[in-house]
């Protein structure tokens, strides 16, 4: 069975942290309100282009607790597209002071364990073809994922290497030291570098979330003992991620699947071909383009061969009021200078 997942963990007060691509608390109706846009329009555009694969949300909302948001009853619209809601817990939670920002980005641990446990009663049962892609709310999946399940099948795990130098600063930690955090967790050199994976995506078969959830609690553990000693730590998800495939090794890669594509006006490394891409990564359009799907979603007239339209995938064309509008004029261009 194939699996296509995202989540959204709901911050109290005492748990908020910073998330700048929507610039709120993420304790406050307003920011959670962003989340949830981003949820329905990812599950809206996934079940209709992958629908056999199983689709979950993991959240630690209960399913008959779910908001309605701006006129859209997300439990209803959620059940009318049989996305089935799982509630958990955040139990790999940061201590604040950690890292300033994305406190319940370890979330997808808790998920991970999650996976590995619902088959734990089922002994005898032939597992060799689950597999899981989780993704960040704000990714839109346009075209079947049969090729990237495939792929899943054979390699048991594809990753989304990020091209950045080895002195660039990833979320307050370089490759460089990368290197040396990962020579003292396994004693020895890693021989080089370690390559950085983006966090948006996790694609792997139950095989390897189970090899995963050997090693990621020794590392948490090791982390939380250099947050008390103030040593360099691996500050969020994909770091711990990166370690996690660099110990598994052998594995495929993500990169004619999906792309971190930025669509912001003052930064865009949109490409022509990016269109063929089965999914677009889209931090930038939060509360742009995905905001502009959801209002679309509310009356049931939108389509997805106006995707790229409404998200500048390769150009825009749609936009979700004046003010948005301006965003991308010349004129806006200038005065932001």
């Amino acid at each position: 069975m194939n699996h296509i997942c995202t989540w959204i963990y709901l911050d109290s007060p005492e748990e908020s942290s910073e998330y700048p691509q929507v610039g709120k608390k993420s304790h406050l109706a307003e920011f959670q309100k962003v989340y949830w846009k981003c949820v329905a329009v990812f599950f809206a555009c996934s079940t209709r282009t992958n629908p056999n694969s199983r689709h979950l949300l993991f959240t630690n909302k209960r399913q008959e607790a779910l908001p309605e948001v701006e006129g859209l009853d997300l439990k209803s619209y959620l059940s009318s597209l049989n996305v089935e809601v799982i509630t958990l817990p955040l139990r790999w939670q940061t201590p604040e002071g950690y890292f300033g920002k994305w406190r319940n980005q370890f979330y997808i641990f808790d998920i991970l364990q999650f996976i590995e446990n619902q088959y734990v009663t089922q002994p005898g049962a032939a597992l060799s073809d689950e597999n899981y892609v989780i993704l960040d709310s704000d990714c839109i999946v346009n075209r079947p994922l049969d090729g990237l399940f495939a792929e899943i099948n054979r390699s048991g795990l594809l990753t989304l290497p990020m091209p950045y130098s080895d002195t660039h600063d990833i979320n307050g930690v370089t490759r460089e030291e990368m290197r040396r955090i990962y020579a003292e967790l396994d004693g020895n050199d890693p021989g080089g570098n370690p390559v950085y994976y983006g966090g948006e995506i996790f694609a792997a078969s139950l095989d390897t979330v189970r090899k995963i959830n050997r090693i990621a609690p020794k590392v948490w553990e090791t982390m939380m003992q250099r947050f008390r000693e103030g040593k360099p730590r691996l500050n969020e998800e994909a770091h711990f991620l990166s370690y996690c495939y660099h110990k598994i090794g052998n594995f495929g890669s993500l990169e004619p699947y999906i792309k971190r594509i930025w669509t912001a006006p003052q930064y865009s490394n949109v490409a022509p071909d990016d269109a063929r891409l089965p999914i677009w990564h889209l931090p930038s359009e939060k509360t742009g383009g995905i905001a502009l799907i959801f209002e679309k979603l509310k009356t049931g007239n939108w389509s997805m061969d106006d995707l790229g339209g409404y998200l500048g995938v390769p150009g825009r064309t749609k936009y979700l009021d004046w003010k948005h509008r301006l965003r991308y004029t010349k004129l806006y261009k200038w005065l932001k200078r």
